[in-house]
């Protein structure tokens, strides 16, 4: 078994949800989602939402990083589009017969 500090090979990325295997691209970062305005508007809707709407009226996420903090993690870390298009298929999978665990954009 080789270590994987050791190891030469790359690291995978990560490819967009549902494309082949053998023709997905894979995200690219945003460096500078900062300057977007439509960006600060939808990280405020999210941090609003998790501060404001009581406990009992969210429903209990099955992953560890719950899903509005994973999409604000991935509208910074991929932009808004790509950032609340990872963040809708999250949703949708919390949603279904999953075991959960942890999943970080």
């Amino acid at each position: 078994m080789r270590n994987a500090a050791t190891s030469t090979e790359p690291i995978p990325r990560q490819t967009r949800p549902g494309a082949p295997s053998g023709a997905a691209r894979p995200w690219k970062a945003a460096p500078y989602w900062f300057l977007n305005p439509l960006a600060w508007t939808v990280l405020l809707a999210l941090t609003t939402y998790q501060l404001f709407v009581p406990a009992r009226y969210k429903p209990r996420c099955r992953y560890t990083p719950s899903c509005s903090r994973y999409m604000a993690l991935a509208v910074r870390k991929y932009g808004v589009l790509n950032g609340v298009r990872l963040g809708w298929h999250r949703f949708r999978r919390c949603v279904g017969f999953v075991p959960g665990g942890e999943d970080w954009p």
